[in-house]
């Protein structure tokens, strides 16, 4: 697979490192999505668009599913990630923000939200 310029080396490394260090909540929804669990979308986990790493994108659907942890609930983080998430928008991307404790308490629930997100993206051609 041919690497495009714009993902650097560094921003691949980090990307690995970050992997390597998931929470319980990132793994979880990983073991819900990995091979092509839902709908047959690919999703890719810890995956760099620069200057961003976002939790898990399939490129195909132009889709990002980011796990928030307790960071993303002060006034800085809202800040940092609507500026993120407009700038993925503008790429073209969707992005559903799932609540890690949600993850936990209310898997089921925060499942069928994905699941529902992945159904609601156009299939590729």
């Amino acid at each position: 697979m041919k690497r495009s310029n714009a993902r650097s080396s560094e921003a691949i490394e980090f990307a690995k490192s970050q992997r390597r260090a998931s929470n319980e909540f990132a793994s979880t929804v990983w073991q819900w999505i990995r091979n092509r669990q839902i709908d047959g979308a690919k999703f890719r986990r810890e995956f760099p668009i620069p200057p961003y790493t976002v939790d898990f994108c399939c490129v195909e659907r132009m889709l990002v599913i980011e796990v928030d942890g307790d960071g993303h609930f002060t006034d800085e983080g809202r800040r940092d990630d609507e500026v993120r998430d407009q700038f993925l928008q503008r790429l073209g991307y969707r992005i559903l923000r799932i609540p890690g404790y949600d993850v936990i308490r209310e898997g089921g629930n925060a499942l069928q939200r994905i699941r529902e997100f992945v159904q609601s993206a156009t299939s590729p051609s």
